[in-house]
């Protein structure tokens, strides 16, 4: 017997609404068995579900199985926690944060943010747009935003246009992963996935395009969650990479928005031949990660 992953992370009371669970699905923040799952992927009674949301990972144990919701203390009957403690406080702070109720930053608030980030790092462009919000916006930032390095994106939050799943096709992805049987089987605007089954127990690739947000916050949750996390560069574009057992997983940051290239053995039993090293894993990632870089326009 199963259930969709989307109706049972709600029926749990991971997520607040079925639709924000069929989001995290789609959006590549849930994982069923170490492999990324569609909302409706089913699970079972034994799997391991894992969802991020809003920085933090849940990782849990399924034991019963629901589809409807419940209340909080018939929820926790459904599953055997294992999500990691909560982070320590100078990570919290690391993650940048917008005072709620401000609304999104505006395009000559990302300007200002964008140019700054080049030269000074984060908390830099944020005192700076903390007093172009307290002051107004003065006609010359735009000029400023407007002659800046070539590096920079057009419009701060839009960053560059990566093409379809990065730049970077199937036949590449088989090629420099070397996992045989993938196959497309996420493609949308902002994720691409290729698997090996339906089950997507085994081998997976995938890129996912995070649009006007920080790549600081999903620093911090791959250093909570994986063995490894260092500072990463590609062509001159910093980000991170984060390693664990099996999976690597790069980031990149254009201005403020990233990309993140994630490859998977998957799970692998008993009898299957010896597993693909971590060197190998985030070679593979490292090279689909600068494709992307290098196709960016």
């Amino acid at each position: 017997m199963t259930t969709r992953v989307d109706s049972w992370i709600w029926a749990i009371r991971l997520t607040k609404t079925r639709s924000a669970a069929g989001a995290a699905c789609r959006g590549g923040h849930v994982c069923v068995n170490g492999a990324t799952a569609k909302p409706a992927q089913p699970v079972g009674i034994g799997d391991e579900v894992r969802v991020r949301l809003h920085g933090h990972e849940r990782i849990v144990e399924v034991t019963k199985l629901i589809s409807k919701r419940v209340s909080a203390p018939a929820a926790a009957e459904c599953y055997i926690d294992h999500s990691p403690p909560p982070p320590p406080r100078e990570i919290l702070a690391s993650q940048p944060r917008r005072d709620p109720g401000s609304g999104r930053p505006t395009k000559r608030e990302r300007r200002e943010l964008d140019r700054l980030r080049m030269h000074g790092g984060f908390l830099i462009a944020v005192a700076a747009v903390c007093v172009t919000l307290l002051a107004g916006c003065s006609s010359g930032s735009d000029n400023a935003a407007a002659t800046g390095t070539p590096d920079m994106a057009a419009q701060a939050g839009a960053g560059p246009f990566f093409g379809e799943c990065g730049g970077v096709t199937s036949e590449e992805v088989i090629r420099i992963t070397q996992f045989s049987g993938l196959s497309n089987t996420v493609n949308n605007a902002s994720v691409c996935e290729w698997a090996s089954g339906s089950d997507r127990t085994g081998p997976v690739a995938s890129f996912n395009w995070y649009r006007g947000s920080p790549i600081g916050r999903e620093r911090a949750t791959e250093q909570l969650t994986r063995e490894s996390t260092k500072d990463f560069e590609i062509n001159g574009h910093k980000g991170f990479i984060a390693s664990d057992s099996g999976i690597c997983e790069i980031g990149i940051a254009f201005g403020a928005d990233f990309f993140e290239w994630s490859v998977s053995a998957g799970v692998l039993s008993p009898l299957d031949e010896q597993p693909p090293s971590t060197e190998h894993i985030c070679d593979a990632a490292t090279e689909l990660s600068r494709l992307s870089v290098e196709r960016a326009s």
